[in-house]
């Protein structure tokens, strides 16, 4: 027998589920996982919820206040004024799941390379999938799937965004109502997410952000997927972002010289930058006191500042971030072990290194501490980089010493569950899954010149005697290319439970 539940706890669960879904559609990125999946499966959810019912889809439609890429109408017929077009959108809009009078929040796609705004086909996406790497990367690659729309229709729809206005309900009497109706109306429309603007050109996307149509939303409340402190952006690029932008959710230190610029980005943005990005930070000198620094152990101090008191705050710019990855620059224990201290929130760590397997290990007991004591960190990939040919490279075999302590090192995680590394070892995996159970995620990224016939069998061997345990296991070569000049991954085993 089938027992329905009254309408109106239906609607109660259809508007949890509406906040579910407006959360997702604010996201800018999907940390530690399938940013246009994620996007997909929101997708599929809302359609299924809108084809139960006319109750459904109306209480569904009433209370979702995010669109994405102008998903309440058909832009195509904005460009066109004839009769029929007119009707076709109106009819579009009549059964368009997200009412524009219900907006309060609208993320858009932008092609940082390209320089417009797009709308990606996830269909296509979902049929690529197989073929393609999951897509966690900061910008969508595939242009393929892409339509592109005009500035001059975002800032059209923009304009007509920001001219809608709700009532604030009153006690007031009718004729007090009337003679405050203007004062009580507030404008719906609040807030601009931009995924892609990444920043990185000191006039290019600055200008992108001037040319939006002005209004509350990108007068200031503009939320970014990325800033990127480069060596040509500046002090004045920084104040150009400052004036439209209230939120970044990613921070890149990229080359950047300017210690002082970096501390100011995140004093501006520390509470909503989630991810850090450090490539080729500086000097040897000044790489020892960065992560310090960053943590508020040690004040910055610029002795070329004049107002250097605003610089002497200890403050611990790492606690929120999630993400934390590291490229072409040497990490010492000694970073790691503050690292996971003073990130309270970090789930994912992507250091690079460049020392000998067998170095600084007599330090590992602190940082064994450290790991045992984060409660958050979900992915560690501790890859070795070689900075010359800027490939992922372990020099020598590790010996049995190196096995034995490093694989202690990491199966002291109480929290993580996956583990990457460019050690071609398959004996300190299963260490690891000897003396720790919850690590059940494991990818190996190796560089071969000459490729060993016996390369695979060994990790096959290894899947086969911990299939109880092991839920994935990939081996990744990295070939070299002539006419790129580039390392391109090669799936060589991709076992999935």
């Amino acid at each position: 027998m089938v027992v329905l539940l009254p309408l109106y706890i239906q609607k109660y669960i259809i508007k949890i589920l509406c906040r579910y879904i407006d959360k997702n559609n604010k996201s800018i990125d999907y940390v530690g996982g399938d940013y246009r999946g994620n996007e997909s499966q929101i997708k599929r959810l809302m359609l299924t919820l809108a084809l139960v019912s006319q109750d459904w889809f109306k209480t569904l439609s009433n209370n979702l206040t995010v669109s994405v890429d102008f998903n309440y109408t058909n832009l195509n017929h904005n460009k066109n004024n004839n009769n029929n077009n007119n009707n076709k959108n109106d009819i579009d809009l009549k059964y368009s799941i997200i009412k524009k009078e219900n907006l309060k929040t609208l993320k858009l796609h932008f092609d940082h390379q390209g320089s417009f705004f797009y709308i990606k086909d996830i269909s296509i996406y979902e049929k690529d999938k197989k073929q393609s790497p999951k897509d966690n990367d900061i910008f969508d690659d595939d242009k393929s799937d892409e339509k592109i729309i005009e500035l001059d229709i975002v800032n059209k729809e923009l304009e007509k965004l920001s001219k809608l206005k709700t009532t604030i309900p009153s006690t007031l009497s009718l004729l007090e109502n009337q003679k405050q109706q203007q004062q009580q109306q507030t404008i719906i429309f609040k807030n601009l997410i931009l995924r892609n603007i990444s920043s990185s050109n000191e006039t290019e996307d600055t200008d992108i952000l001037q040319s939006l149509y002005r209004c509350e939303a990108t007068d200031g409340n503009i939320h970014l997927l990325e800033l990127d402190l480069n060596p040509i952006f500046t002090f004045k690029s920084l104040n150009k972002i400052k004036k439209h932008v209230k939120k970044v959710f990613t921070l890149k230190i990229n080359s950047c010289f300017d210690n002082e610029l970096i501390i100011e980005s995140f004093k501006q943005y520390k509470n909503s930058i989630a991810q850090l990005f450090i490539i080729k930070y500086t000097s040897q000198q000044d790489k020892m006191q960065l992560f310090p620094i960053l943590a508020g152990i040690i004040p910055f101090n610029n002795n070329n500042n004049e107002e250097n008191k605003k610089y002497n705050e200890k403050i611990n710019y790492l606690e929120n971030i999630e993400f934390l990855k590291i490229f072409s620059m040497e990490v010492s224990l000694k970073d790691l072990e503050l690292i996971l201290n003073y990130s309270k929130k970090v789930s994912q760590l992507n250091p690079s290194n460049s020392m000998e397997v067998n170095e600084e290990f007599n330090k590992i007991g602190l940082l064994k501490e450290a790991l045992k004591n984060n409660k958050t960190l979900k992915s560690l990939e501790f890859f070795h980089e070689c900075y010359a040919s800027q490939i992922l490279l372990c020099k020598q075999s590790p010996s049995k010493t190196f096995i034995e302590r490093f694989s202690s090192l990491i199966s002291s995680s109480t929290s993580m569950e996956s583990f990457g590394t460019g050690i071609n070892c398959p004996q300190l995996i299963e260490r690891i899954l000897e003396q720790n159970k919850t690590i059940t995620d494991f990818s190996v990224s190796i560089v071969e010149v000459n490729g060993r016939p016996d390369m695979i069998q060994p990790y096959q061997s290894l899947i086969d005697k911990n299939k109880q345990h092991l839920n994935s296991l990939k081996l990744v070569k990295f070939v070299f290319n002539y006419e790129t000049e580039n390392f391109n991954p090669v799936i060589l085993l991709d076992y999935k439970k």
